[in-house]
């Protein structure tokens, strides 16, 4: 398998979203702003069917802009039509209330589509900062190509502030910002947020972003093209766990071709210091009879993780890091079945976040 930061790159400026698999889930607790839309407007998205309004009363000082005329189309999704950029100002900073407030943790998520929407062709370049605490860095590197940030954050006050910070001469915009809550009891950290690396959906039928309202939290799931694999599936529901993954990943696996073969996949640390959190998805999706049976164990650099694992039939088990790893420069995952199995290891999905 190819290096798996090479292609989460790829994925996350690379794909449009606009084909999403979709179901039926609630709002409750969501907020969804498309900045740049005219101020007091709502609407609600036909693909995703989130209801979006616009950035009045959570920022002061921006400017609503649409993008140009040639990097608009049928299949953009709504929010990149329009931004609100920042001319004036070093730090600019949208502010949310949530009604949990601080009794929960979150899914925070800034969209960025340039789209030449100044008319100067001058791809920007900023920092995005959650509070006082830096977030990331956004480079826009093509101007039709859209990028997103997602962070899960527990705050420690009623109110949460994303902030735009110019950093050279090129102005900082936004295209939407949405909040999602999450369950307190998922995603544990050592009282630190969450950047998201990559969240993959294996074994995909359909190559085609997942997100709301099949996942009730909105996560977006990239398909994964494992050609290397071979890929399982099921028609049946997949049972939830507490970090509920939508069915539509959880009913899908990838699997290695023979019996001996092992899942591996790695990725590269930006720094040594960087700390690393990974959320490994399984459910089995073939009903196994008789003596047959599916077990292994999982190793981060050849250090044992979690084992031995024999995933429950239709329902999902999520096995997550309990402190970061750190101190490597690359990290490898290998999952192998046990000497007693008599079916290969399988994997159904991956969430990778770095703590900021």
């Amino acid at each position: 398998m190819e290096i798996l930061k090479s292609f989460l790159f790829a994925c996350l400026v690379g794909f449009s979203i606009a084909t999403i698999a979709v179901a039926q889930d609630g709002q409750s607790g969501f907020i969804s702003i498309d900045c740049g839309i005219p101020a007091g407007s709502n609407y609600t998205d036909v693909i995703t069917g989130i209801s979006y309004v616009s950035d009045e009363g959570y920022v002061t000082g921006g400017v609503s802009n649409t993008i140009s005329p040639i990097y608009q189309s049928k299949s953009l999704e709504i929010p990149f039509l329009t931004v609100t950029s920042f001319p004036l100002g070093t730090k600019n900073c949208y502010t949310l209330n949530p009604a949990q407030g601080n009794n929960t943790k979150y899914l925070i998520r800034a969209s960025f589509f340039y789209g030449d929407y100044d008319g100067i062709s001058q791809l920007p370049n900023f920092d995005l900062y959650l509070g006082e605490e830096y977030w990331d860095t956004i480079t826009i590197s093509n101007a039709s190509i859209p990028i997103w940030k997602e962070v899960i954050h527990t705050p420690s006050n009623d109110f949460i502030t994303v902030c735009l910070v110019k950093t050279n001469t090129t102005t900082p915009f936004i295209s939407a910002l949405e909040l999602r809550p999450l369950n307190f009891t998922t995603y544990p950290t050592l009282n630190k947020s969450l950047n998201l690396i990559g969240r993959l959906n294996f074994g995909s039928l359909t190559n085609q972003f997942i997100r709301f309202p099949n996942d009730a939290y909105d996560r977006i799931w990239l398909p994964f093209p494992w050609e290397a694999m071979t890929t399982i599936n099921t028609t049946q529901d997949i049972l939830e766990n507490s970090y509920r993954l939508p069915s539509a990943v959880m009913s899908t696996a990838v699997t290695p071709t023979t019996a001996t073969d092992t899942v591996s996949f790695s990725w590269p640390a930006d720094n040594t210091t960087d700390k690393y959190y990974i959320y490994l998805h399984f459910a089995e999706v073939v009903e196994l009879i008789g003596t047959q049976k599916r077990e292994f164990n999982i190793y981060i650099n050849d250090n044992l993780f979690y084992g031995p694992l024999s995933p429950a039939y239709l329902s999902t088990t999520t096995i997550f890091t309990l402190s970061p790893g750190y101190g490597s420069e690359r990290y490898d995952v290998v999952i192998n079945k046990t000497a007693t199995s008599t079916f290969p290891p399988l994997i159904n999905a991956v969430e990778i976040y770095i703590e900021m």
